[in-house]
């Protein structure tokens, strides 16, 4: 066993989880109530994730943003562990919101509010823009499949569309979409050596604008961290543990795993860091906004709050492995 790669991986994982604690136990103190979350959750969700997200796409060049690596991998992985679990739920006989839940749960992540500080913790300036640019293609995708499966299983109310189409043009999607677009215009505008070539007064507003941006956004990671620590609660847990559990394994090992395969088949020529973030985000734990969303669609069952429980907390044991076999 490497001791080192132990203690890089410790480094990377024990601040996340730790800030998470914290939010746990201000939340048990009463000190982050639920005005106070719902705050922060504002805050970050439409100015500090956005303003992270844009600046680090913003500032690529536009032919680094297109990674099959780590967008085709992850994504395709989806498939077989989602078909498996609409087998294992006929098997189990769950009906309604809870077989949606069931099956959503294994793929629905939390690529954002975690995967953001992970990313940043283990790779810095370019796994925060690796992190940006894999949220492009995976939040639109965790939305529309899960509503596809809210909706297959019968559950939702009658304004289903309209509210897919809410939840698409949310500002975590449209700052990607504007930063690809920047990124994108900014080709026309760059010398063949790379920079920019652009008056000195424009490369100074650039300069400070991706400061401000960098700083909004680095500020939106904690405060994310502290939000999820405080919102959880365990007494959801235990009404559903066996269906949370088997959801949780197919979250934070089968679907990281089953993405491992299709890397070493289908991108083998794919370089490490690459790779390690494709792993890291398909092993990210179930997302806050499931929640969110499946409560706007009129299920009432417990299990995603069950989800939400145990996948962030063996997450801080399964992301650490993940991390370990593929730095």
């Amino acid at each position: 066993m490497d001791f080192d790669r132990i203690l890089d991986v410790m480094v990377i994982c024990a601040p996340v989880f730790g800030i998470i604690g914290i939010g746990k136990l201000l939340g048990v103190r009463g000190t982050l109530n639920e005005d106070r979350r719902h705050f922060l959750n504002w805050l970050v969700y439409y100015f500090a994730l956005p303003a992270l997200i844009f600046g680090e796409i913003a500032k690529q060049e536009f032919s680094s943003i297109a990674r099959p690596a780590l967008l085709i991998a992850p994504m395709a992985a989806i498939a077989p562990v989602v078909l498996a679990y609409v087998l294992l739920a006929r098997m189990q006989k769950y009906r309604g919101g809870f077989a949606a839940s069931f099956v959503f749960g294994t793929f629905w992540a939390n690529t954002a509010y975690v995967g953001f500080p992970l990313a940043s913790n283990a790779f810095g300036q370019e796994g925060l823009a690796s992190a940006a640019i894999y949220n492009i293609v995976a939040i639109p995708v965790f939305i529309s499949l899960g509503y596809a499966l809210i909706a297959a299983y019968g559950t939702g109310s009658e304004s289903r569309r309209s509210r897919i189409w809410q939840a698409l043009l949310n500002p975590i999607i449209i700052a990607a979409l504007l930063g690809v677009a920047v990124s994108y215009l900014a080709e026309f505008l760059r010398a063949p050596d790379g920079p920019l070539d652009v008056p000195g007064w424009a490369d100074g507003v650039l300069k400070l604008a991706g400061s401000f941006l960098t700083l909004m956004g680095n500020m939106g990671l904690p405060l994310a961290l502290l939000a999820i620590g405080a919102s959880l609660r365990l007494s959801r847990f235990a009404r559903h543990w066996g269906a949370a559990a088997a959801t949780t394994a197919g979250k934070l090992v089968v679907l990281p795993l089953v993405a491992l395969v299709l890397l070493a088949i289908f991108f083998p020529e794919a370089d490490s860091m690459t790779k390690a973030m494709a792993v890291l985000m398909a092993a990210m734990p179930v997302s806050v906004s499931s929640f969110v969303i499946s409560r706007q669609a009129g299920m009432d069952d417990d299990l995603v709050p069950s989800l939400l429980v145990l996948s962030h907390a063996a997450a801080a044991v399964t992301i650490p492995v993940w991390l370990y076999l593929v730095l």
